[in-house]
C-alpha cells in the first residue's frame, strides 16, 4: 500500500510539474498493472492514446516473456533447458554481464537461486533464513561466467539459474520509449512503480522528480529537476524483507556472501541514459555501500555508461552527484560530491 500511495505522490508531482502550455496540447494518461506493480503513463503530444495502447501491451508481452516463474517465458526455458535463442533475452544478459564486471560482481543475474532459498523469488515459498550449507551450494552457481552469449544463442550452464528482474523494467522503460516515438509523441512521464523513465521534454522547464525517503515511504528527501532521455532508478532496503527472531533480512543479496547486503546504504537512487544499467546499478550501489558506489560512479563515467546517484546512508547523510537536486526532508545531512 504505501508503495502504491507514494506512486500516486509521484505522478501528482510530475503533472505539477507539468502545468503550463505542454507540447501538442493535452496530456493522455494511462495506469496499468504489469511487473508485479502499479505502473502510471503520461504522454504529450502525437497521438497519445494509440502510443498509450502500444506502451501497455508492451509491457505486457514483455511480462509474460522474461519472467522467470512462467512456463512457456524465455527464461524459464533458458532455466530448464539450458539453451535459447533470442535476440532480446541475449541483449539483456549481455548488458547484465557488463554491469556484473563493472561492479566487481555486485549485481548478477545468477543468483536466482538465492532470491528462492530467501523466499524472494519468483513462486518462492515463505521467508526463511537458509542454512549457510544451504548458501555455500546456491553460491557454487553464481557468476556471469556461467552465461555464454553467441550472437542470438544464449547458453546456461546448469544448473546455474538467471534471473532478469534486475533489469526488467529498465528494459520495459526502453522499449516504451520506442513506442512513444513511433507514435509521434514529444515528452513521456512514465512511473515504472515508483522507478521513472522520462523521454522528450515540456515547453516549460524541466521534469520535476520527487525522490522517496527511505524512512517513510509516503514522503520524500527531494525533487530532482532532470532533462528528458533519463531512467531514475531506486533500490531499497526497505522495499522486501522480512524479520526472523529479532534480525530484518532484505531483499539485496551480495552475490559473493549470499546473503542481504550488509552496507551502509538505505537505498540508492541512479540518474542514467541507459535503463537496463540504471536499473541494474540501482542494486550494484546498494551492495557496494557508499564508498564502493561512488568509486564506481567515478570509473563509470570514463570506462562504461556514465550515471549520477543520490546515497542515502543509515547514519541519515544524503550524498548526490547531480546538479538539480533540491533537498526537501528534516532530519538528514545533504552533501553534494564533486
Amino acid at each position: 500500500m504505501k508503495k502504491y500511495i507514494f506512486a500516486l505522490f509521484l505522478i501528482a508531482c510530475l503533472a505539477l510539474a507539468g502545468c503550463g502550455r505542454q507540447p501538442d496540447g493535452t496530456p493522455h494518461r494511462r495506469t496499468v498493472f504489469a511487473m508485479d506493480t502499479v505502473m502510471n503513463l503520461t504522454v504529450y503530444g502525437g497521438n497519445g492514446e494509440a502510443a498509450l495502447s502500444a506502451a501497455e501491451q508492451e509491457l505486457y508481452r514483455l511480462d509474460a516473456h522474461l519472467a522467470r516463474g512462467t512456463a512457456g517465458s524465455v527464461v524459464y526455458a533458458l532455466n530448464h533447458d539450458g539453451t535459447v535463442i533470442d535476440r532480446e533475452a541475449a541483449a539483456l544478459l549481455r548488458a547484465s554481464g557488463s554491469v556484473a564486471q563493472a561492479s566487481d560482481g555486485a549485481f548478477d543475474p545468477t543468483v536466482a537461486e538465492l532470491l528462492d532459498l530467501w523466499g524472494f523469488g519468483s513462486g518462492a515459498g515463505e521467508h526463511r533464513v537458509p542454512l549457510p550449507e544451504e548458501i555455500a551450494a546456491a553460491l557454487a552457481h553464481v557468476g556471469e561466467k556461467y552465461v555464454h552469449i553467441d550472437g542470438e544463442q544464449v547458453i546456461l550452464d546448469l544448473p546455474a539459474q538467471v534471473d532478469l528482474g534486475g533489469v526488467a523494467k529498465g528494459w520495459a522503460g526502453e522499449r516504451m520509449f520506442a513506442c512513444m516515438k513511433e507514435n509521434g509523441i514529444t515528452g513521456a512521464a512514465l512511473d515504472l512503480g515508483g522507478d521513472v523513465a522520462l523521454w522528450g521534454g515540456k515547453l516549460d522547464g524541466p521534469w520535476r522528480v520527487a525522490i522517496k525517503d527511505p524512512a517513510d515511504e509516503s514522503a520524500y528527501l527531494g525533487v530532482l529537476e532532470a532533462e528528458g532521455d533519463r531512467f531514475i532508478m531506486t533500490s531499497g532496503v526497505y522495499e522486501r524483507y522480512f524479520e526472523e527472531n529479532g534480525v530484518r533480512y532484505h531483499h539485496i543479496l551480495d552475490p559473493k556472501t549470499g546473503y542481504p547486503a550488509d552496507s551502509d546504504l538505505l537505498s540508492a537512487t541512479v540518474i542514467c541514459k541507459d535503463g537496463i544499467w540504471a536499473d541494474a546499478l540501482a542494486t550494484a550501489c546498494c551492495v557496494l555501500g557508499a564508498d564502493g558506489a561512488l568509486e564506481l560512479w567515478k570509473t563509470a563515467a570514463t570506462e562504461w555508461v556514465p550515471f549520477d546517484a543520490i546515497l542515502v546512508t543509515d547514519d541519515g547523510r544524503v550524498l548526490y552527484t547531480c546538479d538539480g537536486f533540491t533537498a526537501q526532508a528534516e532530519g538528514y545531512t545533504y552533501e553534494r560530491v564533486a
